[in-house]
């Protein structure tokens, strides 16, 4: 996954670097996105060497005090770019009005990537500061990584997650809100017809556009009430697989080595949108692959590779042995020669 995930962000910042298409917010963003994803998952590449035996105590302190906390920190700044874009795609749907324009120029754009990178720094101060180095229990001459928490610091970080999470979402709804409503106002006046006959018409069929943010939300609360029941499966979705192990087991025991594999699993899971960036947004617009596939450094040697094994070589007699040549030739010299 991750060396999938080093090709996609590479694709897509080849092709996003370009003037064309750094010329709008959701370019700028997703430009941002891509680099963000990729550091991300170099972080998720680093933390693997802690499963080396050799591995002394400094190295594993520097991969759990910096990369495990830079990898957290990357991956919700990810999440958060995420639905920046979505909102600002909905907000181009709408006509020229000075506030809308002024939240979706370019130079809005800088700041707000600034505030969301700046903040999420900042929500991730306690998490640095509070993870600790200590020797494994199990093995001997290895080391674990662990976060110690005080209660306000557990509060506190209970309470990140949960902004982390629901804020994103909601500008999830609230951009599928806007697109709607900007498409049911157009056709209401196109159609002469009411508002919210048009709402519920556009409802009926861009529905989907809501199903992964609701899922995902009353999932939430379906899985914090099982697990407080004691249940020991529950479906989870990329982010909230993350936010219920560390909702029902605050500390692990590292003799349960089924736990031990099961947030492993989950912490794999939560990248896939990071590793996923050129094949959910280049190749699925037709518009950025065309850039991809004309203007891009990658884009261009993987067309001119395809394109060479795919040519076409026009073979005439002169280029084949005379054993060869086709039976209707050699009738035909038979001919002339008989003729002479």
């Amino acid at each position: 996954m991750v060396a999938v995930g080093f090709a996609s962000n590479i694709f897509s910042i080849d092709t996003f670097r370009h003037v064309q298409l750094r010329q709008t917010t959701v370019g700028i963003h997703l430009l941002v996105y891509s680099c963000c994803s990729l550091f991300g998952l170099l972080m998720l590449e680093c933390r693997l060497f802690q499963l080396l035996d050799s591995l002394t105590y400094i190295p594993f302190f520097i991969i759990c005090n910096v990369v495990s906390g830079l990898a957290s920190i990357f991956t919700r700044i990810c999440l958060w770019i995420n639905e920046l874009i979505a909102l600002q795609r909905s907000l181009h749907s709408f006509e020229h009005i000075p506030l809308l324009n002024n939240i979706r120029s370019r130079a809005a754009a800088s700041k707000q990537l600034l505030v969301i990178i700046i903040c999420i720094f900042l929500m991730h101060v306690h998490e640095l500061i509070c993870r600790v180095t200590l020797p494994d229990p199990v093995a001997e001459g290895k080391f674990v990584c662990q976060i110690k928490y005080s209660t306000e610091l557990l509060t506190l970080n209970t309470i990140f997650i949960f902004l982390h999470l629901f804020v994103p979402f909601s500008l999830n709804i609230l951009a599928n809100c806007l697109i709607m409503a900007s498409i049911s106002h157009r056709r209401a006046t196109l159609h002469q017809t009411t508002y919210w006959s048009q709402w519920l018409k556009q409802f009926r069929r861009h529905g989907h556009l809501f199903l992964a943010s609701t899922l995902a939300m009353v999932t939430v609360r379906f899985l914090i009430f099982f697990t407080r029941n004691n249940l020991s499966f529950s479906f989870k979705i990329c982010t909230l697989s993350q936010l219920v192990l560390s909702l029902k087991f605050t500390c692990v025991d590292v003799t349960l080595k089924w736990l031990l594999r099961l947030n492993t699993s989950a912490n794999l899971i939560l990248y896939i949108p990071q590793a996923t960036t050129f094949f959910v947004v280049i190749c699925s617009s037709e518009a950025y692959f065309k850039v991809f596939r004309n203007e891009s450094l990658c884009g261009r040697v993987l067309c001119l590779n395809r394109n060479a094994k795919n040519k076409v070589l026009h073979i005439t007699e002169a280029h084949l042995p005379r054993n060869t040549i086709p039976h209707h030739g050699m009738k035909m010299s038979t001919a002339k020669n008989a003729e002479n």
